[in-house]
């Protein structure tokens, strides 16, 4: 039986497993919790599509999936869905653990990769880069938090959460399927152009690592959080109209540092956020929303402040 073994931090673990695999993961008390993946697998909920993973213009298709675990022997089935408000869930709290499902690749017995990079497959040049795994959790000791700080909402969200109706043409979560066939590489959140974006917490480094000026159809922003465990947060967002702030300048947690939306925008102003976790020579992508789960829990915002 293939075995990961991981030590909690203070930061949340971001890992890539087959069925089968087993994580030894060491709890803040010293002890060890086993989580083993037995089962994954998906499910169509529906679409309107003529041909399954061919793209039509404002096609709809909703995906549910599943993760069949054991922890420390207890079987537990972790189920959620993508183009559905369920797509912004709570994670389980198994035993000593909590757990982000976050993807499964039987998915893509539905979908395609054409909308940005979404799948399981450590980038870009891990162990296995380039090996599809079953299944992408991440995981914390449920004693802690997700990081040591706490996050401020990355934008705006008028109806106080992050609703299904408000990524893009309702379609546009993170793996949600784009044009009703193709993952989707990100979390778009519908807002005006010129809407703030805010640091979500200290950012020690932020650039355009594509823009218009470079000559590129987008602006697309990259801010980088190193942690003392080793562990770096690597936080995007695209379709951004400007910075506010000076590139390379440190951020805040909580500054506004961009006006967002207002380019390549499509059929809806939105900006485009993207989840990064770059550990132990590996870098795994995840759902946004797990910031802003954090965020909207520890209820900073600029009228709270």
């Amino acid at each position: 039986m293939p075995i990961l073994r991981r030590h909690a931090r203070d930061t949340l673990t971001a890992v890539e497993m087959d069925g089968g695999d087993l994580l030894e993961f060491t709890l803040a008390n010293g002890e060890v919790a086993r989580l083993e993946v037995l089962e994954t697998g998906a499910r169509l909920l529906g679409t309107t599509l003529r041909e399954i993973k061919v793209e039509e213009e404002g096609a709809r298709t909703q995906i549910a999936f599943f993760c069949r675990i054991a922890v420390d022997g207890r079987e537990t089935v972790l189920e959620r869905e993508i183009g559905t408000q369920r797509s912004f869930y709570e994670p389980w709290e198994i035993g000593p653990l909590r757990i982000w499902l976050d993807a499964v690749d039987a998915i893509f017995d539905f979908l395609v990769e054409t909308h940005g990079p979404c799948r399981t497959g450590v980038q870009p040049h891990g162990p296995r880069s380039g090996m599809h795994r079953e299944v992408r959790l991440a995981v914390q000791d449920a004693t802690l938090r997700i990081c040591p700080q706490a996050l401020h909402l990355w934008c705006p969200l008028p109806g106080g959460t992050v609703r299904i109706e408000d990524c893009y043409r309702g379609e546009d979560c993170w793996l949600g399927a784009y044009n009703g066939a193709s993952a989707h590489g990100g979390l778009d959140i519908n807002h005006p152009a010129g809407t703030p974006l805010w640091a979500p917490l200290e950012i020690h480094d932020h650039f355009f690592f594509e823009s218009l000026e470079m000559g590129h159809n987008n602006n697309r922003w990259r801010g980088i959080h190193h942690w003392p465990n080793g562990s770096q947060w690597i936080l995007q967002a695209h379709h951004m109209t400007a910075l506010t702030v000076p590139e390379h300048q440190p951020l805040a947690r909580g500054e506004p540092f961009a006006l967002g939306a207002g380019v390549l925008n499509g059929a809806a102003e939105h900006s485009h956020f993207v989840f990064k976790i770059h550990d132990l020579g590996e870098t795994i992508l995840l759902d946004p929303w797990i910031l802003f789960w954090q965020a909207l829990r520890d209820g900073i915002s600029p009228a709270s402040k």
